[in-house]
Formats: C-alpha cells, structure tokens, sequence
C-alpha cells in the first residue's frame, strides 16, 4: 500500500471517528466515556420487603367541607439508609363514635408513593366523600414498602415542584381547583409520571388537608348550565417527570378544602424507574 492511499484510509477513519464522538457528545461510546456521561439511572429495580428502615407519618390532617368532601393530607419520611419503593398508604375515616367508615367495597383509600429517597420527608394525600356523615378523625397507616440500595437507584434524585398559581374557573363552586407549579427533574434520563400528590395548608400552616390527581390532563370546566369556563386544552411542551422544567397542573378530583392557603400550598411529583 502507498503512503498516499495509507493517508487517505487514515484521514476517512479520523473523520467517522470525528463525527461518531461529535454525535456522542464529545466521547467514544464503546469505551463507555466517563462516570458523568453515563446515566446510571436504572430502568427497573428490585428490593426486598423486609428491609433495614421505615416510613413514617410525622404530619397529618384532613378537612370535611360542606359539600361532604373530605381531603386528607400527610407527610412521610424515610428514617431509613434504604431507598423505600412502592411504599402503600392507607387512609381509614371514622366518626365520632370511632365507627370506620369505608370506602364502597369496604376497603380503605389507599395511595402508592413510588421512591423515598433515605433522609426525604413527601407529601401524600387522598380525597372522597361523606355527605350523610361527619368524619371526626382519621389515621393514615404504612403497608408495603420494598426496600432497595441506594447505590441500585444510581443517579436518581427526586424531581422537585414549585406552586405557581391557582386557578377558579367556576365561582360558584370555589373548592373546585386548578393548580399549576413549576415541576423541575435534574435526572439523566426522563422517568415515568405516575400521579402528582398536594398538600393544602390554612394561613397558619397547619395541614388541611391532601390528594393526588394525574399531571398534564387537558380539562375543560363548566357552568351548571354546561356552558364553558375555561380550563387546560394544551398539554405542556414536554411530560411530567421529564429531564428539564416544565409548568403543567393537576385538578384534585375532590378539589381543595376551604380552609387553604393556596400560597402554602405544597407539590410532589410521583416519579418512578419505569411504567411497570
């Protein structure tokens, strides 16, 4: 082989080779680039269920409006060194006499919180309704958790949200909400959006109340008449839960109660490995 056909092989391989790692961003992918180019952030995990650390409900409240509908809130925390997984919630109302009063079925409200990082505190909630009965306590229990290592999880941090705004579309029903926030996720990698919960809180801060409701649902809301308010017909840019930032909302399906603050109020996005 010539040097001048030797020249030209290597000057062809410099340039693939150029435009691989320029699409790569800036590394050689069958090397496997650094630690920081890499997502590490798994696509699924597994644990055990009996596990070294607990949950734990440190804040609760609810609020039964005239209406009947019943908003209950908590916060959690994770004492634990584990990451907790799939945690199970269950929310039980009883009246004055300590009589429980179930959901249809006979089975309680119950809410499923996809990660807790160890050390993290994240709000849950739940919300029904009691017409004919007045709901005089409440207790909020821990079931399942699957416990993982927290080096399992990789890069994983929770995706964080900011109250932007509440919106009222119908006067004459003021609980009925619309709330947006500003949701942020510094992962590598878009993750699943499993619901989003809230937590409401009255002027002096004390827990009023919770729910959870699906992100990014266009809804239209209307008068008694049927006639059209307004509402979200656009969905965002780009899902809850992916990388980046977004504004998006979700409308609590029993709204908020009457007693909040919609400037305390609280956002948690529900974020998981994978849809399954």
């Amino acid at each position: 082989m010539t040097k001048a056909k030797l020249a030209v092989i290597v000057a062809v391989v410099v340039l693939v080779v150029a435009a691989i790692v320029g699409i790569a961003g800036g590394r050689l992918p069958w090397a496997g680039g650094s630690a920081g180019d890499r997502c590490d952030i798994p696509d699924k995990v597994s644990g055990e269920l009996a596990g070294v650390g607990a949950v734990s409900v440190v804040e609760q409240g609810f609020t039964q409006d005239q209406n009947g509908a019943v908003s209950v809130g908590a916060v959690l925390a994770n004492t634990g060194k584990d990451v907790a997984y799939h945690t199970k919630v269950t929310f039980r109302l009883f009246d004055g006499s300590h009589t429980e009063l179930p959901e249809a079925g006979g089975s309680p409200l119950t809410v499923e919180v996809p990660v807790i990082m160890p050390g993290q505190r994240i709000g849950t909630g739940e919300g029904t309704y009691r017409s004919k009965t007045k709901v005089a306590s409440v207790e909020i229990g821990i079931g399942s958790v699957t416990w993982v290592p927290q080096d399992a999880v990789g890069g994983f941090s929770p995706v964080t949200a900011k109250y932007v705004r509440t919106a009222r579309f119908n006067p004459r029903i003021p609980t009925s909400v619309d709330i947006h926030y500003l949701e942020t996720s510094t992962n590598c990698r878009d993750l699943d959006s499993r619901t989003t919960a809230v937590l409401f809180r009255d002027t002096a801060g004390k827990l009023v109340g919770g729910g959870v409701a699906s992100p990014d649902t266009p809804i239209v809301f209307r008068d008694e008449q049927g006639h059209d308010l307004g509402g979200e017909t656009q969905r965002p840019a780009t899902p809850s839960c992916a990388r980046g930032q977004r504004e998006t909302w979700i409308v609590p399906p029993t709204g908020g109660p009457s007693t909040a603050d919609d400037t305390r109020t609280e956002i948690y996005p529900y974020c998981d490995f994978s849809s399954t």
